[in-house]
């Protein structure tokens, strides 16, 4: 059955109003022939206040300076043809809310008077989403790299440039980074083999500890973990590093109080030991009077307080020294 034209009429109307995007017929100087639902509801202004005229540009551009540059885009746009493509602008809603949408246009050649319709995609959520997904890529606290299928690095996060000194510009588009950050060919070839070793076994490595070479020559430890994503035929990798260095010198640190405190506290302990424990048999033997045993145990309570006050010193000598040494240590260590 053939559809009359009020039939064509109703159901073209149809899916401009009911479509999720901006969809608006201009005249020749900008009016308002057509504005559909959706622009109703993204923009907040119906069509009894839209339809007609061209006033509703300077209610979505307020600020003359920024309506301004979005003229001045278009204009260059239109002087080599007569539409634009993905055109991102910030309009301001009716309600205050600002608002980004991707606009493409085309004329309508039907005979009629000039037209062109104007569709406008709001992609507000996705640039948001998308900016938020960058933010935590570069203020994250560790490196984060992104390699293409062919190794070359597709994204190197400020935590990255910081670590290694290598800038983004230094680093994107190329895969000579890693000849960069461990030099030792041998050192290199070892990491190389022990990295496919596992990613046979598993497809990604979790904390596997490698040491790098800084653009100003510093070595810097990290902890590597790895992911695969992707889908189809391309796959990509992300390398994370987490810089221990700091965390592996408190350690270092820590071990060598231990081993300076272990060596340092074995003569006088000893000592001290040894005295009470001749103090103890002379006095089961009925060879030391009381007056002797109480001059015993001061000497040797002396000794203990000696002991003690040293430990101390070295306590705080190794906190100055080593600022690396994590809070919680330095306490116990001051304390």
């Amino acid at each position: 059955m053939e559809r009359t034209n009020d039939q064509k009429f109703c159901s073209e109307s149809d899916i401009l109003d009911n479509a999720l995007v901006i969809i608006a017929v201009l005249g020749e100087k900008g009016q308002v022939l057509s504005w559909n639902h959706a622009a109703e509801t993204i923009t907040g202004y119906i069509q009894q206040e839209v339809i007609g005229h061209s006033s509703v540009w300077k209610k979505l551009y307020p600020d003359d300076g920024y309506r301004k540059i979005v003229t001045q885009k278009i204009d260059g746009i239109l002087k080599t043809k007569i539409f634009f493509e993905n055109l991102e602008t910030t309009i301001r809603t009716r309600s205050g809310e600002s608002r980004i949408i991707l606009w493409n246009t085309k004329r309508i050649l039907d005979g009629g008077p000039p037209r062109s319709i104007a569709v406008g995609i709001d992609v507000t959520n996705e640039r948001e989403a998308m900016a938020f997904r960058e933010s935590i890529i570069e203020n994250a606290y560790v490196l984060l790299a992104v390699l293409d299928p062919k190794g070359k690095i597709k994204i190197w996060n400020k935590a990255a440039e910081m670590i290694t000194g290598y800038s983004h510009h230094e680093v994107v588009g190329r895969r000579d980074i890693w000849k960069k950050l461990y030099p030792d060919a041998e050192y290199r070839r070892d990491i190389t083999h022990k990295i496919s070793r596992i990613i046979s076994k598993c497809n990604y490595f979790e904390n596997f500890e490698t040491t790098i070479h800084t653009k100003n020559g510093e070595q810097r430890i990290l902890s590597w973990n790895t992911r695969q994503i992707g889908s189809g035929d391309i796959y990509y990798e992300i390398a994370i590093g987490r810089d221990i260095t700091e965390q592996r010198r408190a350690e270092e640190a820590l071990i060598a109080y231990m081993t300076e405190m272990a060596m340092r506290l074995k003569q006088p302990v000893g000592i001290v030991s040894n005295a009470l424990l001749e103090s103890a048999q002379l006095m089961k033997e009925g060879l030391l009077n009381h007056d002797e045993i109480i001059v015993v145990f001061e000497s040797q309570a002396r000794n203990a307080a000696q002991i003690e006050a040293n430990i101390q010193e070295f306590q705080k000598a190794i906190v100055g020294k080593n600022r690396s040494i994590p809070e919680a240590y330095k306490k116990f260590l001051e304390g």
